[in-house]
């Protein structure tokens, strides 16, 4: 479930042997991931910090998409062995299933890599651009400049995987990425169709309810864009229109609103509150409260339990 995210270092390899060949391959040749985190549908998030050696990726049975994070140049893509490109900070690498490659490292430098299958392909797609999902093909790419991809390799950098709200934001930020590969690296060359408008009232109605009545459950963002019956990249942009923010900090809010009111007026445990509001642990619980209403849980309990003795 995405919104309880493995971020560890590095057991997921070792669960998921097998499944992300392009991983096993990596840590074949000596290299730990800093950290990773388990998307839906098998999608996976991981950053790595290579140093030296060679890397050989031999017919993966999935897609990567590689941003480099921090330096590069000593990457280099090797055939005959000779180089044929050169990393640099920013450059982009596709690594379609089925594809061959080899990697020289002579320095230190750090990437992030995105896993995905041919599902999440056709299932962008078709979704985005009603395009037979049969006829998608993703292009290798090696070492290409992409400022958008690039400056969201900067974003993964700065962002705290296993802060509060950040599973279903990564939710978010792979069903884009897909959709940059998409439209920019497969036979789809389209630009994402505009979404205006918002979305019904009926269907903010059922939303709201249904969104209250799961909060303890971890919600995803094609879940509830299957509410609505729509795609989640159509979703995602409707939602925003319609309620001013993104779901996931709709969600955030309205688990935090509930958890301040249990506070007020129950004396349930801190630690059983979170739970019941669908954070994964009461630390992870006090850190947002205390960023989102200036006091811990303890000290709104306190606070008015105070009031009430007055």
């Amino acid at each position: 479930m995405i919104d309880n995210p493995t971020t560890t270092n590095p057991s997921p390899l070792q669960d998921r042997r097998g499944q992300l060949d392009i991983a096993d391959s990596l840590r074949t040749a000596g290299v730990a991931p800093q950290r990773m985190m388990d998307l839906e549908h098998g999608k996976t998030l991981a950053q790595w910090q290579n140093r030296q050696g060679e890397v050989r990726y031999e017919r993966p049975r999935h897609h990567a998409l590689s941003i480099y994070i921090d330096k590069g140049q000593q990457a280099q893509r090797m055939v005959n062995g000779k180089a044929v490109s050169r990393g640099f900070p920013g450059a982009v690498c596709l690594f379609p299933a089925g594809s061959r490659s080899i990697w020289q490292i002579g320095g230190q430098f750090e990437f992030f890599h995105f896993y995905f299958n041919d599902v999440d392909v056709a299932r962008c797609a078709s979704q985005t651009w009603d395009s037979d999902p049969d006829k998608i093909q993703l292009n290798e790419c090696y070492h290409r400049e992409d400022p958008i991809l690039a400056q969201a390799g900067k974003l993964l950098v700065l962002s705290d995987w296993q802060g509060p709200g950040q599973a279903m934001a990564m939710d978010h930020l792979a069903q884009w990425l897909l959709l940059q590969v998409v439209s920019q690296h497969a036979s789809v060359a389209k630009a994402p169709p505009a979404v205006t408008g918002q979305l019904s009232h009926q269907y903010r109605r059922l939303l709201q309810e249904q969104i209250h009545a799961e909060l303890d459950q971890p919600l995803t963002l094609s879940e509830m864009a299957g509410w609505v019956n729509l795609s989640p990249y159509h979703f995602a942009r409707l939602f925003r229109a319609t309620f001013g923010c993104a779901p996931y900090q709709y969600v955030q809010e309205q688990r935090l609103i509930r958890a301040r009111d249990h506070l007020r007026q129950s004396t349930t445990k801190i630690t059983a509150i979170a739970l019941a509001c669908g954070f994964n642990d009461a630390s992870q619980f006090s850190r947002a409260f205390k960023a989102r209403f200036g006091m811990t849980p303890s000290q709104c309990r306190s606070e008015a339990h105070s009031s009430k003795s007055r």
